[in-house]
């Protein structure tokens, strides 16, 4: 079985007469005892031992106002996150004998200084980043690619914000070209986007003036209509007027000459007289 520092924790070796990590003496007769493999109720006693000394350091989930607390409020790491963290890691570390009891507040301590190191490099990467996508959209190239496309600033916004969204959060490996590249093809959808409204609206346009121009044309068949005594009915000058010829038992047949009777009927639910108009009249 390894040995291990009863100040910090750290693994020893058997000629070591100082702890490589915290100078701490090491006493030859406890690395004398603990070659010899030690009986296992012993051994999960002080794994019991460490975790509670570990739950002490760590707190309670509603001790708010501990140490541990402060010192993670101090480096600015978020406390829930950063002390699950640890207490996965320093449980690991206590489950496969890298550590003591000895050793945990000092393992804690170490952690939380990593963590802090880890967060500042994050946030100078991401800084780092940011500034890199300000400058590609400040320069030249990407800026004649806007007035070239006639992007508006409230898209040019989202396209920067999808592109932190990828390089930022979803850690998308972007480098200077690769983003060029994106955002070039971000404008140029957006102008394709923009021809097909336009093509859309001037469609739109089309289809209303036409219709202005129908209901004005049956506006003025109507009051002719109306002038001359023929409002009111439909006829064979409307196009929703139609003859079925129908036989003896109501069924509709191919034509007269198959027998049965003429009957007559709107498609908009008019009366239907052949020979007259109704308002909806059109040739």
């Amino acid at each position: 079985m390894a040995n291990f520092c009863t100040n910090c924790g750290s693994k020893l070796n058997k000629n070591d007469n100082f702890c490589s990590n915290c100078g701490t003496r090491i006493e030859k007769s406890y690395i004398e005892q603990n070659n010899h493999s030690p009986n296992q109720n012993t051994v999960n006693i002080e794994k019991r031992k460490a975790k509670q000394k570990l739950n002490t350091i760590l707190g309670g989930v509603l001790s708010f106002g501990n140490a541990f607390k402060k010192t993670l409020d101090y480096y600015g790491l978020d406390y829930a996150k950063t002390r699950k963290a640890i207490r996965l890691q320093v449980e690991k570390e206590i489950d496969s004998g890298q550590i003591t009891s000895g050793g945990v507040e000092y393992r804690v301590n170490q952690l939380i200084v990593e963590y802090k190191t880890k967060m500042d490099k994050e946030k100078e990467e991401k800084r780092k980043k940011l500034k890199m996508i300000d400058e590609i959209f400040e320069s030249e190239e990407i800026k004649s690619e806007i007035r070239k496309n006639n992007i508006g600033q409230k898209y040019l916004s989202s396209i920067k914000d999808n592109l932190q969204n990828k390089i930022i959060y979803r850690k998308e490996n972007m480098n200077e070209d690769k983003i060029k590249d994106y955002i070039k093809t971000e404008l140029k959808k957006e102008r394709d986007a923009q021809e097909k409204r336009k093509r859309e609206e001037q469609e739109r346009a089309r289809k209303l003036e036409e219709e202005a121009k129908i209901r004005k044309e049956q506006e003025m068949i109507r009051k002719e209509m109306i002038e001359n005594g023929e409002a009111g009915y439909c006829g064979f000058g409307c196009r929703y007027f139609y003859e079925e010829f129908l036989d003896d038992h109501g069924g509709i047949v191919g034509d007269f000459d198959s027998g049965g009777i003429v009957d007559y009927y709107c498609g908009l639910g008019h009366s239907a007289y052949p020979g007259k108009f109704c308002e909806y009249y059109n040739k």
